[in-house]
């Protein structure tokens, strides 16, 4: 049986061991969204492997050769690429910990966003960019989840804006306290950093409890509005190493 192959821009998702030698790995890819490959061997050392492991750390930017998979099977890699290899991102602490704890919440998005979806893929890719070019990042993945909601449906609403609380649960202003309410300069901050552009997200200025805060409505404000969503594990080693920095 002949295979079509196909040439497809691919985001790395996640990895599950398979067996001892052989890895599954998920990919969002901009002309099918989310696609699972098996990577039969790829844990063996082989002098001749075409394929190694290192093209499979999270949320690396690739470039696949593919059989076209129209059953949504476990399919197989011919061939791998790096379409853009990070210049910063490999190398800044900081901006590891934030890319491990995007890792986290873009994988739990695209379980329930698995089809395919260019303008969701374009949004990752460019953020991720911007993220490796960026010297400054500490309010970057609190801007990226915020901006993410636009992708996924759930983009808050800030008309009414003089009500003296936003609640997270229905994603508006309001003038009644619920149990997720934001008030006060956390509500101030929070329609601050929704209404900037992202590249000035930079010039807002907020102490280290006040980015925490910030962040735990972000994470707060998702798991109100996907089905399925959690606390990302790699937050404790984010605070830790934004607190130490």
């Amino acid at each position: 049986m002949d295979f079509v192959i196909q040439i497809l821009h691919a985001l790395t998702i996640g990895t599950v061991k398979y067996g001892d030698s052989s890895l599954i790995v998920n990919c969002f890819t901009l002309e099918f969204g989310l696609q699972s490959y098996m990577l039969k061997g790829i844990l063996t050392s082989k002098k001749n492997q075409k394929i190694s492991k290192s093209y499979f750390e999270p949320l690396t930017l690739l470039e696949i050769q593919a059989p076209q998979n129209q059953e949504n099977k476990l399919g197989f890699i011919k061939e791998v690429k790096l379409e853009y290899a990070y210049q910063s991102l490999p190398f800044d602490m900081k901006k590891k910990a934030v890319l491990f704890f995007l890792a986290e919440v873009i994988q739990q998005v695209v379980r329930e966003e698995p089809h395919e979806n260019s303008g969701l893929y374009r949004f990752f890719k460019s953020r991720l960019l911007w993220l490796d070019a960026i010297e400054k990042v500490d309010l970057f993945h609190i801007k990226f989840m915020l901006d993410l909601t636009q992708h996924i449906g759930f983009y808050p609403n800030l008309e009414n804006s003089h009500f003296p609380f936003f609640d997270l649960a229905s994603g508006c202003m309001s003038h009644v306290k619920t149990k997720v309410s934001i008030e006060g300069e956390n509500k101030m901050y929070w329609g601050t950093l929704l209404g900037m552009k992202f590249d000035d997200q930079t010039k807002l200025n907020l102490d280290k409890e006040e980015k925490s805060k910030l962040l735990q409505h972000a994470i707060t404000y998702f798991e109100l509005h996907l089905q399925q969503f959690k606390s990302p594990k790699s937050l404790k080693v984010l605070h830790e190493v934004f607190s130490t920095s």
